[in-house]
């Protein structure tokens, strides 16, 4: 190959905006890439936290950032006092638009024609490549992957990574186009050319940009991160170097950044360090400019709600276990900053419109706050997000009716379930499933088979044909409400009586909560006034005494968690502390008597378990779930790949995301096939109703069971 080839058009896209119109496409090729990537990533990040602690490191960083963000303008004017005695020439700007004016300014005095980044995020956050170049400023990125992207006239598709959509294959097509000669699809061969070209791009700027990972109140230091060797390079070889960097990365002392130093490598790549860390104190040569964007950042600041936001040290720690970026990557789930911290930071800097599409394709699975080293809550925060959206924008009219209309009113949703319950003759019913469901409905039936609504609902079989088993006679130990939860009651009640028969067995007394909603779906949706509704309807109608026994993790959630933050009251507060879920419950409690109540030889099964969202995430119930399925089957849970990641029903999701649920589910089908297991263990109603009716649907003959239905199957074994 020759050496010294030019490459043509490598002029950037001329809009920032990446939000498509219309239904997601899942693209099954980028979908493996980004899912092979997630699979590596968790392994590498597990072997470079070893011998650290984790939830220790991450609570300290984050403490450490809500104090740096509660004194931010006092470290920012210490950092420019000590930057400014370097020699910089530290400036302010209020937005996007000023940060781009002002390093146009700086090019324009001093001659700039060609400038060269490294590190600049923020810099795709104010457009500022197209804003030069139409103002006769040549920019080039030498990020390796923003290189290759700009290379192809695209926008970063992560944070870190930004060309993880792009296979070698890709790239090697790229640079054959570009220089007009076949080029390799081999590593080297694009990273020769990669370095050639960029290193004479460096060398012919008169100015270089970077960004940076922290600013150093104590010294007016910046620290930057890199693995490439370019941003040193950027920052040296042009006799004027721009910083430009967001108020929030500004920490008290050189301690501190070395703090965000052992967790940001770790979570971002899985790496121990990365190759450079460069503490830039004035400038290296000529002159040094350092530009602090607010761009709305004092806003994020002043909300209380909000603020830990601007924690986020941008690792993507978030980015590379979320399910839904796996299947449909950055250039779908992004407007400039991707993902779920992507949506939050969308919704001020760009505006609560290009946030709206975002924020529907959120689980809200809560599985990127176990990763985030700085613990931010993405999930809760994307909820609260939602509720301003609905309020400033307006609500879908299919939510308000669902939710304002129904949930909201208990007797309205009795009265739809009642319909729903008389329309079994119209849909029909195979082997408890739905078989002719409405035109309009088969969309969301093509990649599973709904259930039919039962024949009676949980808390009228309860009523009528419930018998208490008390085991050998023993006294009661008390009195406990089993909540079932608006999918067990409508749908399936054979969860809510083997519960109860196995709690009775126990030696309890049990009696149904009131049958009504919890409030989660609308509160899930930013609905918070019909989810107020719901739930004190329900506080009203709950017994004031005794244990709260729940079969669904969600309503869990609503109870002991959510619901206190809806209803500010002492009742609430009183029954969030009652409630446990019903492996917990019998976990915590009844372990010894339930060893006594199983048969000494039980059948053979070979079982795996599926970690339903917010039992993993949320209640961090998961492991007293396994340690009972493991003693009623008697057998060691084969684990299936990535048994925490979310199937894909995640309520209201897979009717506004049918395309994405569907990938989901599929995802977690074809892990569960590779256990070889008879039965599939969850604890979780919504999980039950995805996976049973997609095995259904792909004529898998895996049992899906409750951990309740398990648990007396192996007693009932006993008993007969």
């Amino acid at each position: 190959m020759k050496e010294g080839v030019k490459f043509k058009n490598m002029n950037s896209p001329s809009s920032p905006l990446r939000i498509k119109g219309g239904r997601i496409k899942v693209d099954p090729s980028l979908k493996a890439v980004l899912q092979n990537f997630s699979l590596s990533y968790l392994g590498k990040r597990q072997n470079a936290l070893q011998g650290y602690d984790f939830e220790a490191l991450r609570t300290e960083l984050a403490e450490l950032k809500d104090r740096a963000l509660e004194q931010n303008e006092r470290l920012l004017a210490r950092f420019e006092e000590k930057a400014r005695a370097h020699g910089s020439i530290v400036l302010r700007a209020r937005d996007g638009a000023e940060a781009n004016r002002l390093i146009f300014k700086i090019c324009r005095d001093h001659g700039v024609l060609k400038m060269v980044k490294s590190k600049s995020m923020v810099s795709e956050e104010t457009g500022l490549n197209d804003f030069l170049g139409e103002h006769g400023v040549e920019a080039r990125e030498t990020d390796l992957g923003e290189w290759i992207v700009q290379l192809g006239a695209e926008r970063p598709t992560h944070m870190v990574m930004p060309a993880i959509h792009l296979t070698r294959h890709d790239v090697a097509a790229l640079f054959s186009e570009k220089t007009g000669q076949k080029v390799p699809a081999e590593i080297p061969a694009l990273v020769r050319i990669a370095r050639q070209e960029m290193r004479k791009e460096v060398f012919a700027a008169q100015a270089g940009l970077t960004g940076a990972n922290a600013l150093i109140a104590e010294n007016g230091a910046i620290m930057v991160v890199t693995n490439e060797g370019n941003g040193r390079l950027v920052s040296t070889v042009p006799p004027v170097h721009i910083v430009l960097a967001s108020i929030e990365k500004v920490l008290p002392r050189v301690e501190d950044a070395l703090l965000l130093l052992k967790l940001l490598p770790r979570t971002a790549t899985g790496q121990t360090i990365t190759s450079y860390v460069s503490f830039i104190a004035g400038p290296h040569k000529g002159l040094q400019y350092i530009i602090l964007l607010d761009n709305h950042r004092s806003e994020i600041l002043a909300d209380p709600q909000f603020r830990e936001v601007l924690r986020c040290v941008k690792c993507s720690a978030c980015l590379n276990v979320c399910p839904v970026y796996q299947i449909i990557g950055g250039d779908e789930f992004s407007h400039i900053y991707m993902g779920g911290i992507g949506t939050l930071l969308t919704a001020w800097i760009h505006g609560l419109k290009e946030s709206k599409r975002l924020a529907k394709v959120c689980l809200r699975c809560h599985r990127c706050e176990a990763y985030c080293p700085t613990k931010i809550r993405i999930a809760d925060l994307i909820t609260a997000l939602a509720e301003r959206i609905n309020t400033e924008t307006g609500k879908p009219l299919w939510k308000r009716l669902a939710f304002d209309g129904v949930m909201a009113r208990p007797n309205i949703q009795k009265a739809v379930f009642g319909a729903a319950r008389k329309a079994r003759r119209l849909i029909g019913k195979k082997n408890g499933f739905s078989r002719k469901l409405p035109a309009w409905m088969k969309k969301y039936d093509r990649f599973r088979s709904l259930p039919a609504p039962a024949q009676k609902p949980f808390s009228s079989l309860f009523k009528k044909s419930f018998v208490p088993e008390m085991s050998e006679n023993k006294q009661i130990k008390g009195t406990v409400s089993l909540f079932a939860g608006c999918l067990v009651e409508h749908f399936y009640p054979e969860i809510g009586m083997a519960a109860a028969r196995v709690l009775s067995r126990l030696g309890y007394a049990v009696r149904p909560a009131p049958a009504l909603c919890c409030g989660f779906p609308p509160s899930n949706a930013g609905f918070r006034t019909a989810s107020g509704k719901a739930f004190a309807k329900l506080l009203e109608k709950t017994e004031a005494q005794g244990p709260i026994i729940t079969l669904c993790p969600t309503c869990t959630t609503m109870l002991a968690k959510k619901g206190p933050e809806v209803n500010d009251s002492a009742e609430a507060k009183e029954l969030a502390k009652r409630v446990k879920t019903f492996s917990q419950f019998i976990f915590e409690n009844e372990l010894e008597d339930l060893s006594a109540l199983m048969p000494a030889e039980r059948k053979t099964r070979t079982v795996t378990y599926h970690d339903s969202c917010h039992h993993k995430n949320v209640l961090k119930a998961a492991g007293a779930s396994r340690r009972l399925v493991e003693k009623a089957l008697e057998s060691e849970i084969v684990e299936m790949e990535e048994p925490d990641k979310c199937c894909g029903f995640a309520g209201s999701f897979s009717l506004e995301n049918p395309e994405i649920s569907a990938a989901l589910l599929a995802d977690k089908l074809a892990a569960i096939e590779k256990t070889g297991a008879d039965i599939i263990a969850l604890d979780c109603p919504g999980c039950l109703l995805q996976i049973r009716g997609g095995c259904r649907s792909r004529g898998l003959r895996t049992r899906v069971a409750h951990t309740a239905e398990i648990i007396e199957d192996a007693i009932c074994q006993k008993a007969r």
